[in-house]
């Protein structure tokens, strides 16, 4: 447990610090000066609702007897008093309940959240502790391209861009906060496979460069594999996601190695479907191979792919 001195948090304007820190943490989070949740950053939050924690003490959460990985809740009160009165940040272990009903040991890192010159409660992350590390590829040993190495770790080898697996992660966190706003999502699934074996890498990792340019900040950007690229657009219907494919199809190839076409799957997740990543996953490799054979017939130029929207029966 640490307590240090800490300056204003700044954050670049347009910038949302809660979506930037839920990629990077277990949760990030804000609450009020008596410790209650006030928002949080894309995901599941301690595997319930956001809506139902909005408001809630997190000192109220804290389980298992008080010491070094734990505290009372009259402890953590008195941190926080602490951290609004002084404008300290500070550091520590809590244990707080897993979706499964166990609980475990998750670092805590908060700091004053500022007002002008009030604090106005605090920003919050949370590190679960009993989670493996996630690494990067070891393209050093001759191994990056290994489809299971690919999958497994954490960044694709050769673009940058999230594994999916991690991709995956990374879209289940959004779908508990747009269910609770009410808000739809795509997931755009971008495939050259018509690109040569030789150049398919080249390809990848020049859709990568465009695509990092274009997309939103709040935009997620996933290499599924060898020759698929994958986008999750929150707050984004199918329809704008169509849009957004017919556009891809028509200037990136003039952008790419050889004038590879590509082809994209579109298919869009409705607040409160229930559909998991699994499906809508499911769903955008339907709409890809709809793309794929539509462009196989097609008597067009060679550089024009097409688009598909998967639709609901």
């Amino acid at each position: 447990m640490q307590i240090s001195s800490t300056e204003p948090l700044s954050v670049a304007p347009g910038t949302s610090w809660l979506a930037v820190c839920a990629m990077l943490t277990d949760l990030a989070f804000e609450t009020d000066p008596l410790g209650r949740f006030t928002a949080f950053g894309p995901g599941k939050v301690l595997g319930q609702p956001a809506a139902q924690l909005l408001g809630v003490e997190m000192a109220t959460l804290l389980t298992g007897p008080a010491g070094e990985e734990g505290l009372s809740a009259a402890q953590f009160r008195s941190i926080i008093t602490t951290i609004c009165m002084e404008c300290v940040a500070w550091h520590g272990k809590v244990q707080l309940p897993r979706p499964d009903g166990t609980r475990s040991v998750f670092r805590l890192s908060l700091a004053p959240r500022l007002t002008g010159a009030t604090v106005t409660g605090t920003y919050g992350i949370l590190f679960d502790l009993g989670t493996p590390e996630l690494t990067l590829p070891d393209s050093h040993a001759g191994r990056s391209d290994d489809p299971a190495l690919r999958h497994n770790t954490m960044l694709d080898a050769e673009t940058g861009l999230w594994s999916q697996r991690t991709f995956a992660e990374e879209m289940a966190r959004r779908f508990d906060r747009l269910d609770v706003e009410g808000q739809p999502g795509t997931l755009l699934y971008l495939g050259f496979s018509r690109a040569p074996a030789a150049l398919q890498s080249a390809v990848a990792m020049r859709m990568a460069e465009e695509l990092r340019d274009i997309v939103r900040p709040t935009d997620l950007l996933g290499r599924i594999d060898a020759t698929t690229i994958a986008l999750w657009c929150d707050n984004m219907d199918h329809l704008t996601g169509g849009e957004r494919a017919a556009k891809f199809c028509t200037q990136f190839p003039a952008l790419l190695p050889d004038h590879t076409p590509i082809t994209v799957g579109v298919a869009g997740r409705w607040s409160g479907s229930g559909d998991d990543t699994t499906q809508v996953a499911e769903h955008a490799a339907v709409a890809l191979r709809l793309a794929d054979l539509a462009t196989q017939r097609s008597n067009g130029p060679e550089t024009a792919g097409a688009w598909r929207v998967w639709q609901r029966d």
